[in-house]
């Protein structure tokens, strides 16, 4: 038994993890399962939604419906059409009893379960906090920078654009040079890992399907704040392998315009 656990009954917690599937490998949904099974079995009452965003995808939605059969923890729902990350994380409002609620990214390793136990032990501590973020890191052990302030548009052209200029501001818009190392509240955290209370994520009514891809994490972590506390939380940490071609293409490029007309649209249009 972990560290953490040992001071901490979390027996009766219950939890519920996300994960929206599109046209991924079995093997790497294999592995996916494990991990975050294994990494949850501290805790009782725990149901893992596999959102299956390529229902045309036959290997995949086999495997799919045969572990929702075999496995009393994995409950399988299928969108009819890919409306998105929000839209597919979504599906699970309707089902959702859980006291936490993680929304996961198919390309996370969670490392033990007394990384899991710990965010729950701090969630438990801190009824104010309805939306936390752990430390993320790549798979050789680097952290990686997806912590961002509120964004502008300058902020988001400077990103967008990557040129090396103004770097103090860019640096600062990520938290560095020090924004890594405590616990703080938190402006704009990523979608690859984030743990919710679950009452809030249906506060808010989960994501907004106004967005198919980029800036929902941005937008949800914003109405979190305006109803409770969104929290980094550097003392547990996942490994995510950052899985991120789209935004290079033209595609990509046009949905992301899109998401951020979208944001500042509904935040108001903050220039600098």
């Amino acid at each position: 038994m972990s560290q953490t656990n040992s001071h901490h009954d979390l027996s009766d917690v219950s939890l519920s993890l996300a994960v929206v599937l599109y046209n991924n490998e079995v093997g790497t949904v294999v592995k996916l399962i494990k991990n975050l099974l294994s990494s949850t079995r501290s805790f009782n009452n725990v149901a893992l939604f596999l959102v299956n965003n390529s229902p045309e995808n036959v290997d995949l939605q086999n495997f799919l419906q045969d572990q929702s059969l075999h496995n009393e923890h994995i409950v399988l729902l299928t969108s009819e059409t890919n409306s998105g990350f929000g839209a597919g994380n979504n599906l699970v409002l309707l089902f959702l009893d859980s006291d936490y609620h993680f929304v996961v990214n198919p390309d996370i390793v969670v490392p033990d379960e007394s990384q899991i136990a710990n965010m729950i032990v701090y969630l438990q501590a801190h009824p104010q906090v309805g939306l936390l973020s752990p430390l993320i890191k790549f798979p050789d052990g680097t952290i990686q920078h997806l912590l961002k302030k509120e964004s502008t548009v300058f902020d988001m052209a400077l990103r967008f654009t990557g040129l090396p200029i103004f770097k103090k501001r860019q640096r600062s818009f990520i938290n560095l040079p020090d924004g890594y190392k405590k616990i703080h509240r938190a402006d704009n955290v990523p979608g690859s890992f984030m743990v919710f209370r679950s009452s809030v994520f249906k506060s808010v009514k989960g994501f907004d399907e106004k967005y198919f891809l980029y800036m929902e994490d941005c937008d949800i972590t914003r109405s979190v704040n305006t109803i409770s506390n969104v929290t980094f939380y550097p003392d547990a940490f996942v490994y995510h392998e950052w899985q991120r071609g789209n935004r290079k293409s033209l595609k990509g490029i046009m949905t992301m315009l899109k998401s951020m007309r979208i944001y500042f649209n509904k935040w108001g249009w903050k220039l600098f």
